[in-house]
């Protein structure tokens, strides 16, 4: 063998993918998309892969990512007028922020820069400078959570919270998250079903964080009776997200909460019935409606599903499909159980009949 048919084994073999290096590269990508669905921003990572996903401009630059991330993630400490000396060291590394963008676009596929960008990277950061400097535009994306109730009782219920805009994301998951640090509640998953009669006042200290941060979300509840229908449960729990993703951008649109053109992302939890099969039939199902009745002015871009365990704006949802199914479906005696309902319900204005609540075009209720 001679030289040259030397050099070019080595680099082939180089070249070649280790599976077991691929397989870490496939499970690290699962888990940072699961985390971006969840609105769990708990790891670096997910939060560059978040400010990549929200500002395509920042795909491009690393000036204009770390501006982004500091701007998000360190707002206590960022400060576009000027940053104090001493805060410098406080603010997380630029370094860190780029090897961080680095693997997710280059290892995991995700986010990509401009093909321009990707050969010339740095000599277009440099040429790049006023527009770096310029306000960076988020994608106009709203994002709904939801869970499922009630599957052997008289009401089958979904219940979603739907987020108006990306960075509210980012603020009303950092708000609950603060929160739940110092609570009662910090090891454990919030979950309506497991609430005892000494989480009462924790209940009305986690409801008071969503209050002082509602000012981009909406809530929506979807029920049928089981009576009325004769499909087997899981179609049934599949027709209601798939008509809440239908009905709920219609309220949204005619209430004048949002406007289009714009971008829905949607999460359940993955301890639902809906497997990737259906998620995706039933994704293409809404987008063929939202073509019919918007043109190309609304569109899902994603349906997929997340653990509750991390994400808080899951285990909101869960937290209000509760509330509503004891109070649609509980017939016995009252307990403590029935106040918490009512708790949820009144304290998030969660409207409970077809007409809603008079003044507010926050929440709905839709009956199929």
């Amino acid at each position: 063998m001679d030289l040259d048919e030397e050099k070019k084994l080595s680099v082939e073999k180089e070249n070649e993918i280790d599976p077991k290096k691929l397989g870490r590269i496939e499970k690290e990508k699962k888990e940072l998309l699961v985390s971006l669905a969840g609105g769990d921003f708990s790891t670096q990572k997910a939060k560059v892969a978040a400010i990549l996903n929200l500002y395509p401009e920042a795909r491009n630059s690393d000036i204009t990512l770390s501006l982004k991330y500091w701007e998000t993630f360190q707002s206590d400490i960022y400060n576009e007028s000027g940053i104090l000396p001493k805060d410098l060291f406080k603010l997380e590394r630029l370094h860190y922020i780029v090897r961080a963008r680095a693997k997710i676009q280059n290892e995991y596929g995700l986010f990509q820069s401009d093909d321009k960008v990707r050969k010339h990277r740095k000599k277009r950061e440099e040429v790049m400078y006023d527009a770096v400097l310029e306000d960076v535009a988020p994608r106009k994306v709203v994002n709904v959570y939801s869970d499922e109730t009630g599957k052997n009782d008289d009401f089958v219920i979904v219940a979603s919270v739907w987020v108006l805009t990306g960075r509210a994301v980012f603020t009303v998951s950092q708000a609950l998250s603060e929160w739940k640090k110092s609570s009662l509640w910090a090891n454990r998953e919030i979950h309506f079903t497991r609430f005892g009669k000494k989480d009462l006042d924790v209940l009305k200290e986690y409801l008071g964080v969503i209050k002082n941060n509602r000012e981009y979300l909406s809530f929506k509840v979807i029920a049928i009776e089981r009576s009325k229908t004769r499909r087997k449960i899981a179609e049934v729990v599949e027709k209601l997200h798939e008509h809440m993703l239908v009905r709920g951008a219609e309220h949204e649109i005619q209430q004048g909460r949002i406007d289009l053109p714009r971008e829905i992302e949607m999460t359940v939890d993955d301890e639902q019935s809906l497997d990737s099969f259906t998620l995706s039939e039933m994704r293409r199902r809404v987008m063929a409606d939202y073509e019919r009745s918007y043109g190309g002015t609304l569109k899902i871009s994603d349906i997929q599903s997340s653990s509750s365990r991390n994400s808080p704006l899951v285990q909101l949802a869960d937290l209000i499909a509760g509330a509503v199914n004891r109070s649609l479906n509980h017939t016995g005696e009252k307990n403590y159980k029935d106040e918490m309902a009512e708790l949820v319900v009144t304290t998030l204005d969660i409207a409970l009949n077809e007409e809603g609540i008079p003044g507010l075009d926050v929440s709905a209720l839709f009956r199929v």
